[in-house]
């Protein structure tokens, strides 16, 4: 199975960005860009990769202790970007960051979440970037031509969404044609 480890976004925020990403993604020609369903939207603390049936309950006891050590996060939606970078773009994303009252514990989490896959499953379950934050909006069918300064320009301004994430779930991702398809596998509260 394809594992991860995800914070959700809340349906509130979830419509309040999909608002904002359909007036934003006008200039992006859809031959060229794939929009990621907004009920796949979640933040990803810690990709896991194919893991063995067998390795799944020892990952969820991991992933459950870390959910036990951290506390829920203030978080908002900061910014735009795309992955590598604006002039090779491959992803599209909506930046997300610790609010003031929260600061550095999304990092931690993450750490936790990727060290709970190395201890578990015995793979790599991050490269060696450091995390960042970030709901997937959008990726390249093809290869995408930079991004215009133009075009970024013309985006309308990001909202100030904010929300406090307070469980950490395990995820699995299914790949299908369409599209991948997630489901919760098991969840866990933080701070409990």
């Amino acid at each position: 199975m394809r594992l991860f480890a995800s914070l959700a976004i809340p349906d509130d925020i979830r419509e309040e960005l999909h608002a904002w990403w359909e007036s934003a993604n006008a200039d992006f020609h859809p031959a060229l860009w794939r929009d990621v369903p907004p009920q796949n939207w979640h933040l990803t603390l810690a990709f896991f990769g194919d893991v063995d049936g067998r390795d799944t309950d020892d990952l969820a006891e991991a992933l459950a202790d870390c959910a036990r050590r951290h506390a829920p996060l203030a978080l908002h939606i900061q910014g735009f970007g795309a992955f590598p970078n604006l002039m090779r773009p491959r992803v599209l994303w909506a930046g997300v960051a610790d609010a003031e009252a929260s600061a550095g514990k999304l990092a931690r989490l993450a750490r936790c979440c990727r060290l709970a896959g190395r201890a578990t499953v015995r793979k790599r379950s991050a490269r060696d970037e450091p995390f960042r934050g970030h709901v997937t909006l959008a990726r390249a069918s093809q290869a995408a031509a930079p991004l215009e300064a133009e075009v970024l320009q013309a985006m309308p301004e990001m909202p100030e969404l904010a929300w406090t994430a307070g469980t950490l779930c395990l995820m699995q991702s299914i790949l299908r044609p369409e599209g991948a398809q997630y489901r919760i596998l098991e969840a866990f509260p933080l701070g409990e």
